[in-house]
């Protein structure tokens, strides 16, 4: 299962490559079109939610752009497993919650220069490994987190986002009761219950992330 999975995923990342390759070559064709592109790439310390550093701008032109780009396909990979407490779904072909998000965002990075090294492998660890982000600023690879309790503020559930679209958000996560599914916010299930429980966007600190030439 994990060789098929570890194929599978290498396959479509050498698709997307090809793609965006090409994709990239047409926006440049366009002075108008790089300014565009290049906005992500230009980030100030303004522009972007947490305390910000040099160091963050460069990751983000890197590991940012590659979840950016990888993890919109790699999540698909994983749709339709079934849902099974504290499993691994590259070694299981099952998964919770948050070791579907670990595995999406690591797999995501296969064949660049980055690990994935979170500290903790909970939805309530996964959220403080992340910094804050607005809605109006969320990108595919960011994540999102429910919570649950009378003061709304334990985290008990993450997705992983795969699209944006004029404040509609599209996010990967293992349901307990359907697996891995993509839900849509503005949705029935997201109007009855998944939207009830929204705490929060984050986007991955930077010291996830380790450089394999520095490791």
């Amino acid at each position: 299962m994990r060789e098929k999975l570890f194929i599978l995923i290498v396959l479509v990342l050498v698709c997307c490559s090809v793609v965006s390759g090409q994709a990239f070559a047409s926006r440049n064709s366009s002075p108008a079109a790089v300014g565009q592109t290049c906005k992500v790439d230009q980030l100030t310390e303004d522009d972007s939610p947490g305390q910000q550093t040099g160091f963050f701008r460069k990751m983000r032109t890197n590991v940012f752009s590659y979840l950016q780009q990888n993890v919109p396909f790699i999540s698909r990979v994983y749709i339709g497993m079934g849902y099974r407490s504290a499993s691994n779904p590259d070694t299981t072909g099952e998964s919770d919650c948050s070791n579907l998000v670990n595995a999406i965002t690591r797999n995501s990075l296969i064949g660049t220069d980055y690990d994935f090294a979170p500290n903790g492998i909970s939805s309530q660890d996964l959220r403080e490994n992340c910094q804050y982000v607005s809605l109006w600023d969320l990108k595919p690879g960011d994540l999102i987190f429910f919570s649950k309790g009378r003061k709304h503020n334990i985290i008990y559930h993450v997705g992983v986002i795969t699209k944006v679209l004029f404040g509609t958000v599209h996010f990967v996560h293992a349901s307990s009761n359907y697996g891995v599914v993509e839900t849509v916010s503005g949705s029935e299930t997201w109007r009855h219950y998944w939207g009830k429980k929204l705490h929060s966007f984050g986007r991955w600190k930077p010291d996830v992330f380790v450089k394999k030439s520095d490791a």
